[in-house]
């Protein structure tokens, strides 16, 4: 039997997003373990709730259905530049940005195990709308990556994000999210965080 030789021209480099795509199993264990979508939206929430130890977000509601699921919570996401990205664009794409952009440790340790970036990346297709500072930007993402982006002045006060995912079914199947068991998922968060009201609209 022939030995098979290595070279350097063998060597195969995967961009970030095509390492998540092709490797899900690695990213969401929880999702293939329990057979639905349901681990997604609590990596989404991330954010909100480095905000909520903040007091600046004190309101999340969820919006799931088959495979695409909204967030929408009364923070915005920052737009100070981070290198030559905004804050939240490199946590929407850049793997480990979700985590050290973190303001508190603990969020990450607790409740972000897989990080904003690579939901993005198995999603088909992703945009993020926010305000912050009387700033606002809308955001569309393809499978992880920016396909446009507009950021302008506004005259609102208030700060809001809002998130929309629709995950990718050639990487899922046919999980959807299953919601009786996401409500019993969203109350035992609730006992953690008791200040913070969270609603799964269905």
């Amino acid at each position: 039997m022939e030995e098979k030789k290595y070279t350097a021209s063998s060597i195969q480099t995967l961009e970030e997003m095509e390492h998540v795509r092709l490797r899900p199993q690695m990213y969401f264990e929880d999702c293939f373990k329990e057979n639905n979508l349901n681990s997604l939206v609590f990596g989404a929430l991330c954010h909100a709730i480095d905000e909520y130890f903040d007091n600046n977000c004190n309101e999340i509601i969820i919006n799931a259905d088959g495979n695409s699921f909204n967030v929408k919570y009364n923070a915005g996401m920052s737009l100070e530049k981070s290198w030559d990205l905004t804050k939240a664009e490199c946590i929407m794409t850049k793997i480990g940005a979700c985590s050290n952009e973190k303001k508190h440790l603990e969020v990450g340790d607790e409740f972000c195990r897989v990080g904003m970036t690579t939901i993005n990346g198995v999603s088909e297709k992703c945009e993020l709308k926010t305000i912050w500072n009387k700033q606002k930007a809308h955001f569309i993402f393809e499978k992880g990556k920016t396909v446009f982006k507009e950021i302008s002045k506004t005259d609102i006060f208030e700060d809001a994000t809002t998130i929309s995912f629709e995950i990718d079914k050639e990487i899922f199947g046919n999980f959807v999210f299953e919601l009786n068991d996401l409500q019993l998922k969203i109350n035992s968060l609730k006992e953690k965080l008791p200040n913070l009201k969270i609603e799964l609209l269905n």
